[in-house]
């Protein structure tokens, strides 16, 4: 049965305004121009960390991290001394049902393509082609599954080529050492490739199938936004011929990603409602680090082990020997000799924190986020944790004056829900320009800059939204206060159902056209389970999954997601 209000919604990956409003303003990008001065739009606040996989869940369900207990790519309940070795997320994770599940209960037809966070399968009232942390050699990766079979021999999910050439393979040496992937016109031809499949294989499933939802999301400007972020702008150029064609092949795949997105919003047709998002957005990866261990191991608040005393990172802390200045010497080194030093120095053995006679230390989770974890609890942990949160907050980098930590919470501010405690009791948000690390050892700074900088583009929290449609009320002037929880219970209200009280998300009533919300207020509902129950919501899983794993996490690797 069809209904009489349709949804189509466009994901692009990482997108940001930075590189969208001057082409929008010059006429390069007509239909989002025509998206945006028709309707609603704004910045879209990311979770923290602005990251792929709690993203993408949080827009799903809904809800905080701390209901649905996705906070990265790799499951935080595991704890492990290094996340690189945690199991690998995947739609499984999320402790929630999710909006295609509601959509399916209230007897509405989805359509769903590349949504990351939806593999393995499962069921859904219509149709799912799933999208990352799909294996790459994964035999069903839709439903129905024999959905699988009918799709185009040319379609990918993302690009396998960032296992082949950007792998942690280990150099002569036998230390881990990355492989940059070189930006190229032909990485760019590939980026096009993949996208146009995806847009094709969206507007055949939109014209042969039955749906009142759509998605589809497009991955190609996040995976440039990492590794072309210099070539974006045509400021940030270096005056090269091959800097100013990897700009204008930039510029062109966002022409083309203007076309499909124009095809896909004619397709859905005029009295369709258009939500145009991003699960974060991007920018320069920060050029700083800070040492946040070394900082509470200088303020008394963590200790070593007996062991580590003796380590080399232990002897550089008793003696007050700044770790820093020593590799700046190693590198001076002849480079035969210079690269061999530097490889025992990563492989020495790390210092390692006491934790019963440590008071906090710190997490790092996904820059520009990072965590302090107070490690006793009962009486006096309140005010240990408002102590540490004071301090943090007038930290500044000696080199500048200035601020590092953007905002300073309580675990409390930002989580709730069963799943929660997996997050640290202090959670830093950091400015732009500065990343983190959780080794133990003597540094001459809280900051200081990178050694190299690989990636030139990082995630950041603002991300991009647009609404158009019969509706939505036109907005000269950007919203200000969206999160990206808010996009299921807008979703739903749009399609003329209730929202479930256990969502954080609220509907983003300042979109709406006042007569249409007068008529139809924001509804409440009792919450949905899965679909089409719980018993029956299996998940198609292939037998060989376990050995897919490390497939996935070197893509993950690759994309720069684990270290």
């Amino acid at each position: 049965m069809q209904h009489g209000n349709k949804v189509l919604i466009i994901g692009l990956d990482g997108a940001t305004w930075t590189v969208l409003k001057p082409w929008i303003e010059d006429g390069s990008l007509p239909n989002f121009a025509a998206l945006v001065g028709k309707g609603s739009w704004g910045e879209l606040r990311s979770t923290i960390p602005p990251l792929t996989a709690p993203a993408w869940s949080s827009f799903l369900t809904g809800k905080n991290p701390g209901k649905h207990g996705v906070f990265h790519f790799a499951s935080l309940d595991d704890r492990p001394a290094d996340l690189d070795q945690a199991e690998i997320v995947d739609g499984r994770s999320i402790q929630s049902s999710t909006l295609w599940d509601i959509l399916g209960h209230h007897d509405r037809h989805v359509g769903v393509v590349n949504v990351p966070m939806s593999y393995p399968p499962r069921p859904v009232n219509g149709f799912m082609i799933t999208g990352l942390l799909t294996p790459p050699s994964a035999a069903v990766f839709t439903h129905p599954p024999e959905l699988s079979e009918q799709i185009p021999e040319g379609y990918e999910i993302d690009l396998d080529r960032f296992i082949e050439q950007k792998p942690f393979a280990k150099n002569e040496e036998g230390v881990k050492e990355k492989r940059v992937v070189k930006p190229s016109l032909t990485l760019m031809d590939e980026f096009v490739h993949m996208e146009q499949e995806r847009g094709r294989l969206a507007l055949e499933l939109m014209d042969s199938q039955p749906w009142d939802a759509f998605m589809v999301v497009f991955t190609a400007t996040d995976r440039m936004g990492h590794y072309l972020w210099n070539y974006h702008r045509a400021e940030d150029l270096d005056g090269s011929a091959e800097s100013q064609a990897l700009h204008e092949a930039i510029v062109n795949y966002y022409k083309e990603q203007d076309k499909l997105i124009g095809d896909l919003v004619d397709a859905a047709g005029p009295e369709t409602s258009v939500l145009l998002m991003s699960d974060h957005g991007m920018g320069p990866i920060h050029s700083k680090i800070t040492h946040w261990n070394n900082w509470l191991y200088k303020k008394g608040y963590l200790k070593l082990d007996k062991a580590s005393s003796k380590s080399p990172d232990g002897l550089l802390l008793r003696l007050g020997l700044p770790r820093d200045k020593i590799g700046r010497l190693v590198r001076r080194l002849p480079g035969f000799a210079s690269r061999r030093a530097i490889g025992k120095m990563k492989t020495v053995k790390k210092a390692r924190i006491d934790y019963a006679a440590s008071s906090a230390h710190y997490v790092r989770i996904f820059d520009p986020v990072g965590g302090i974890r107070i490690n006793h609890a009962g009486p006096g942990k309140k005010e240990l944790i408002e102590e540490i949160l004071n301090e943090v907050r007038q930290v500044v980098d000696p080199a500048t004056g200035q601020k590092i930590v953007r905002r300073a919470y309580r675990r409390e501010e930002c989580f709730w829900g069963p799943f929660a405690e997996q997050m640290p009791d202090i959670i830093l948000v950091f400015q732009p320009d500065y990343g983190s690390s959780a080794r133990v050892s003597n540094y001459s700074a809280i900051a200081m800059e990178r050694p190299s900088i690989e990636d030139p583009g990082g995630h950041h929290i603002e991300g991009i939204f647009v609404a158009s449609g019969p509706q939505v009320m036109q907005r000269d002037q950007p919203l200000s206060d969206l999160n990206i929880v808010d996009m299921a219970p807008t979703v739903l209200h749009l399609l003329g159902l209730p929202i479930p009280e256990d969502m954080d998300g609220r509907v983003a009533t300042e979109i709406l056209d006042p007569a249409a919300l007068e008529q139809r207020p924001v509804a409440m509902d009792h919450p949905r389970g899965r679909w089409p129950s719980e018993a029956e919501a299996r998940y198609q899983v292939d037998d060989a999954q376990d050995e897919e794993d490390e497939a996935v996490r070197e893509r993950l690797r690759a994309l720069g997601y684990f270290e």
